[in-house]
């Protein structure tokens, strides 16, 4: 989940935090100052986006444990469907009344299916809002402070670089932690990690 996860929120910010701070009327006086970050660094110890992920797998974990309750049912009724055909106790008529009651729950659970994907996706986009909002402004505010004309992420979810060399005075990660209010003390950089980002895949609810 962490994974796709940080891919939605680079994903958004990438249009956003690499505008030039002056305007594109101005003639060029100096070379561009560009800076670069970790998003998915930053995010995952930013408190409120591990609220975020928090919350987003409690309700996938809900909406699991409500599925399988209802494919459980529908398995029931296929093996019950299943040995009283088999023992031939089901007219004709009864054989097809059974073959649409279970037609009609595997078509409501498909409706569930759908209807829990689009509400997650509708969840996600509202508590990933706030984290965006505040992440861009202190992109805007440490670009202004330090004159970046361009600050880009380095790094995508999957650990692919966009920026495969760069000085490490224009890292601006940490500045950008302590703008969030993140102690950077103990921050530990992505060759360090291990398994704290990226672990988990995507978060699309299970088909079936």
């Amino acid at each position: 989940m962490w994974k796709y996860f940080t891919r939605i929120v680079g994903t958004i910010l990438l249009f956003s935090c690499s505008q030039p701070s002056v305007s594109p009327a101005q003639p060029a006086q100096k070379p561009l100052k560009i800076g670069y970050t970790n998003i998915e660094l930053v995010l995952s110890y930013l408190p409120e986006a591990q609220q975020v992920e928090q919350q987003l797998r409690t309700y996938e974990k809900k909406v699991i444990e409500q599925l399988n309750i209802k494919q459980g049912y529908l398995q029931t009724k296929i093996e019950e469907f299943s040995e009283l055909k088999q023992q031939g106790k089901l007219t004709a008529a009864q054989e097809e009344e059974k073959r649409k009651e279970i037609l009609k729950i595997d078509e409501e659970i498909k409706r569930f299916q759908e209807e829990s994907e689009q509400n997650y996706l509708k969840k996600k986009a509202e508590l990933l809002q706030p984290i965006v909002e505040k992440l861009q402004k202190a992109i805007s505010e440490l670009a202004a402070a330090e004159g970046y004309d361009y600050i880009l992420n380095n790094s995508n979810a999957t650990g692919v670089a966009f920026i495969l060399h760069g000085p490490k005075s224009d890292d601006v990660t940490e500045k950008l932690l302590k703008k969030l209010g993140v102690d950077t003390s103990k921050i530990q950089r992505p060759d360090s990690l291990g398994p704290r980002i990226g672990t988990g895949g995507s978060s699309p609810l299970p088909r079936k």
